[in-house]
């Protein structure tokens, strides 16, 4: 397996967040993301849990009607979608 250094995953959990952010409105799976970066689910997830940790996203694990999902959604919390707008 290849080794990425520290500034290409930075530029990764980046790109998730601009992904995140051009539909503010519409949680996201995992594996969507994961196309988006053309990267494999494993390493999407580990990015983004890696992003929650930090307060960037928040993980959405009940669907409509209450029950858990299986597979994870992910969407940018409202105070820090509020931020990236207030500052383009």
């Amino acid at each position: 397996m290849v080794r990425l250094s520290e500034k290409t995953i930075k530029l990764l959990k980046e790109d998730i967040l601009s992904i995140l952010y051009e539909r503010p409105l519409v949680s996201l799976f995992t594996y969507q993301i994961a196309q988006e970066l053309r990267r494999d689910n494993e390493f999407t997830k580990k990015l983004l849990l890696s992003l929650k940790k930090d307060g960037f996203v928040e993980e959405i694990y009940r669907g409509r009607s209450g029950k858990f999902l299986a597979r994870r959604k992910w969407k940018i919390p409202k105070n820090i979608l509020q931020s990236m707008r207030d500052n383009p």
